[in-house]
């Protein structure tokens, strides 16, 4: 066996590019649950519907190790401020994902208090109602 034979099927690199090309290609999402959108995210990581299987189970709390947000439930126009500030120190580039009626406008929440839609304040790349 010759070095032509083996270079279409051997990849040679460095440990550090290939852990930075799984970083590159990976999801690593940050859930911002305020109410019963994120208690249904949390039963999901759970035991009966185990999302691990499909290898979404990395799920981060740190805004700096994360590029997508899910903002799941009524956001309060106290909480507003935190969440542009979580937006605002998660690396490029960033997605947002609206989860639920409430984080998308506002559910049946509509006082003056809540938000009524999180994409008045940052921008949202996908919405999932429900």
């Amino acid at each position: 066996m010759n070095s032509d034979d083996i270079k279409p099927n051997v990849l040679t690199t460095t440990l550090e590019s290939a852990v930075n090309w799984g970083r590159k290609n990976s999801l690593w999402p940050m859930p911002f649950g305020t109410a019963c959108c994120g208690i249904e995210f949390m039963a999901v990581l759970a035991a009966r519907t185990d999302i691990s299987r499909f290898g979404a189970e990395a799920i981060r709390f740190s805004p700096r190790q994360s590029d997508l947000l899910i903002v799941a439930g009524r956001i309060s126009i106290k909480m507003m401020p935190v969440l542009i500030r979580i937006y605002e120190q998660m690396p490029e580039p960033k997605w947002v994902m609206s989860m639920g009626a409430c984080a998308s406008t506002g559910g049946v929440f509509d006082t003056y208090s809540v938000i009524q839609g999180v994409d008045q304040f940052i921008p949202v790349d996908v919405y999932v109602p429900g």
